[in-house]
């Protein structure tokens, strides 16, 4: 279920700890023993603190001694992290990290973290702390589905944090993310320029500009390209942990392969990672295809695969009126049968598509027109909605003027 799991509370981890201290007390003969023993139980006791915080906060703070897998220590590079001791001591590494460029990086992407955490992370988690998590209880899937997502992992994972398997699709190239050291050093300084301008994208307006992703995500010229580099940066941004990354495929059968098949459909990659908040194994996947109502077909083998996820928890974000028009009608469709709950903004399915014998729909911040030039018109009826009340929506989750005017609505529908 999408629903927070939390660790056992320090106070019942000292119920049970405290009998065992004061008997071992009650024995002991002299003062001197007794205030070692003092010092013991309060050594315990900050241990029994430590384990309950984030790891992320530890890792963010100083090189770590433990060994991390080849990904995640690329991505901690990336991300402008500090990585292992033991990758740090690789002379082709420590060289690197001694460059005026790379050191700018970090400083660049430290501040771009700064500014997201403040504007996104923070207020996003406090609205789906207050707002979502409360709603989670009835929900059975485990899998979260965000179609058109490009690279943005970041409004994805903030959305449905318990989540435990994530599938984004775009038509976005998978990408990769090679070591640091195979690159040359023009290489590398345009990889790094390519992923800042990537995510100050979404530091700057919450959501991915189609035409950065051209000139910026897609090109092989950078070396660091595609959505992998910047779908992990946010992972382990967000303080969680990449254990693996395997490229994957769908065979003509529709099931997901890690192998290379011919033909291969939904061209992608699997991540599993930890969970740095619940210290869960989880999975994310991400599959490069364009979106058509054959995407949803089961008689397809991409439509074949899309089946077999089940119900899911969908989220859509400056997903272009895809789902407006009468082209994609079966994708509309399928995501209305087949989805627990739906968060979106105007962008999304449309507003009349949802029955209300069959959702139960709250929204959020404002509505008056759709983005300019995307050949669709005002929802009338979302428009009647909204005139009627909508909760406050303390974070941007608009795209084009909408967000430079804060002018921006969401709305979450959970089915009946």
């Amino acid at each position: 279920m999408l629903k927070k799991t939390g660790s056992a509370s320090v106070t019942a981890e000292w119920a049970l700890l405290k009998p065992i201290i004061t008997t071992g007390a009650s024995e002991l003969r002299n003062q001197n023993q007794e205030f070692q023993m003092n010092r013991i139980v309060l050594s315990l006791f900050i241990i029994l603190l430590g384990c309950q915080q984030n790891t992320s906060q530890v890792e963010k703070q100083s090189p770590s001694t433990q060994d991390y897998s080849d990904w995640h220590e690329r991505a901690l590079f990336l991300a402008g992290l500090p990585t292992s001791r033991a990758f740090q001591e690789r002379p082709d590494i420590a060289k690197i990290l001694k460059l005026p460029h790379y050191q700018d990086h970090v400083r660049q992407m430290n501040a771009f973290w700064t500014s997201v955490d403040r504007k996104r992370v923070a207020p996003m988690t406090a609205w789906w702390r207050a707002e979502l998590s409360p709603r989670m209880d009835g929900i059975k899937t485990d899998t979260a589905l965000y179609p058109l997502s490009g690279g943005d992992l970041l409004n994805f994972k903030l959305i449905y944090p318990d989540a435990k398997r994530y599938v984004m699709i775009a038509m976005e190239k998978p990408g990769r993310m090679p070591d640091p050291s195979s690159m040359t050093d023009p290489q590398l300084q345009e990889g790094l320029y390519s992923v800042r301008k990537m995510l100050g994208n979404i530091a700057l307006t919450g959501y991915f500009f189609s035409r950065w992703m051209n000139w910026y995500m897609n090109p092989e010229k950078y070396g660091f390209f595609g959505t992998l580099p910047t779908v992990s940066v946010f992972l382990v941004r967000l303080g969680h942990r990449i254990e693996t990354v395997d490229q994957t495929c769908v065979n003509e059968e529709g099931k997901l392969v890690t192998e290379s098949v011919n033909p291969c459909y939904l061209p992608g990659y699997r991540i599993g990672f930890m969970d740095g908040n619940t210290g869960e194994e989880k999975e994310l996947f991400y599959h490069s295809t364009r979106i058509d109502n054959a995407l949803f077909s089961d008689s397809t083998a991409r439509g074949r695969y899309i089946h077999s996820l089940g119900n899911v928890a969908v989220m859509m974000k400056a997903a272009v009126y895809l789902f407006h028009r009468s082209a994609h009608q079966e994708g509309a469709r399928y995501l209305l049968e087949h989805s627990e709950v739906i968060v979106q903004d105007d962008s999304g399915i449309p507003y009349r598509s949802f029955k209300p014998d069959q959702w139960d729909i709250t929204l959020y911040g404002t509505y008056r027109y759709p983005l300019p030039g995307m050949g669709v018109y005002p929802q009338q009826d979302l428009i009647r909605a909204y005139s009627q009340g909508s909760e406050h929506l303390p974070f941007a989750y608009g795209y084009g003027p909408k967000t430079a005017a804060k002018a921006s609505g969401l709305m979450v529908a959970f089915s009946k």
